[in-house]
């Protein structure tokens, strides 16, 4: 077996067992001895059966996450074309504007009537230099323009055109909280239909389905990523927090993800009446703020006390 393999066959003992454990215990009804795919639902036997499980990365890799949980080969390919690549995009797309060094930009050049496709770089200490390849570009047009080129000349130069679509870029950053919730608390939470309107929204990012105005840009450390219980009345939802790390910027993202309470976009709704109302340093109760000492995933204590908590606001509206 891989190391690959030997990781995806860890992942799916250790979901498969807190399902078996939440069957057995009461808190849902199903069928035992599966993975489900957090996406589609879809249950496997084994991690090689049709449409296999694979690694799936929380946040996206190229954006520093790692891998620790599983997505059908389906999903998980959709997902990266038509979801996370936009948010990978936008925020190199953002290092290059600002040309931070180490990045790259893609640029379109105007030398003395003829256009050439050109590549930017930014060296440690700031200096910027412009590279045409013979593969891109008409190599005796490039070779002859080259050679005119002196001091004076006048090069214009096109950004290229974005090809990011910024719903999609939205869904990327639905997309990894919900992977990072169903990481730490794996199906007590997520197999509630609360979680259909996520997971309709990952599966089709061509429409909107999941409410406006559900991410955050929170000016946070990066130590305090984790996924959190906004326990304020009329609030209740889970606050997802993570760091993107671009190799060059990182940036602290928030998503606002549904409890089987209140409908979200009423959530969403009333969180950002109070930012209006109140400014944008509004005080909010976050549970628990320590991370790791929570053990969702086997510990029937936790799970009862959560559950417990959630039926009493529930019943308590």
């Amino acid at each position: 077996m891989s190391k690959g393999e030997d990781k995806r066959q860890i992942i799916f003992d250790k979901y498969k067992t807190n399902l078996n454990l939440l069957i057995d215990n009461g808190f849902i009804k199903g069928c035992k001895d599966f993975y489900l795919c957090p996406i589609c639902l879809r249950p496997h036997q084994d991690i090689n059966a049709d449409d296999p499980l694979t690694l799936e990365d929380a946040p996206p890799k190229s954006l520093g996450g790692t891998a620790n949980t599983l997505t059908c080969k389906s999903c998980n390919n959709t997902a990266g074309h038509k979801i996370d690549f936009h948010l990978t995009e936008r925020l190199r797309e953002i290092d290059s504007a600002k040309f931070i060094h180490g990045t790259e930009t893609i640029v379109k050049v105007n030398i003395n009537g003829e256009t050439f496709q050109g590549k930017i770089t930014v060296a440690e200490d700031g200096t910027m230099t412009m590279f045409h390849s013979n593969k891109n570009n008409h190599s005796e047009k490039l070779e002859k323009t080259m050679q005119q080129l002196k001091g004076g000349n006048i090069v214009d130069m096109n950004f290229l055109k974005s090809r990011v679509i910024p719903e999609n870029l939205e869904y990327a950053l639905l997309k990894t909280g919900y992977i990072m919730t169903f990481e730490k608390f794996g199906y007590s939470l997520v197999l509630d239909n609360c979680f259909d309107i996520v997971r309709e929204q990952l599966k089709k990012p061509e429409e909107r389905i999941y409410p406006d105005n559900f991410w955050f840009s929170p000016p946070y450390p990066k130590t305090m990523q984790g996924v959190y219980f906004l326990c304020d009345k009329g609030l209740e939802c889970l606050i997802a927090l993570f760091n993107l790390d671009t190799g060059n910027t990182e940036r602290m993202f928030g998503t606002l993800l549904p409890l089987p309470i209140n409908p979200i976009s009423d959530v969403i709704t009333n969180l950002n009446t109070k930012f209006k109302n109140e400014g944008s340093e509004i005080a909010l109760t976050l549970y628990p703020l320590e991370q790791d000492n929570m053990k969702y995933l086997d510990n029937i204590d936790e799970l009862k006390a959560m559950t417990d908590w959630l039926d009493k606001r529930k019943n308590h509206r």
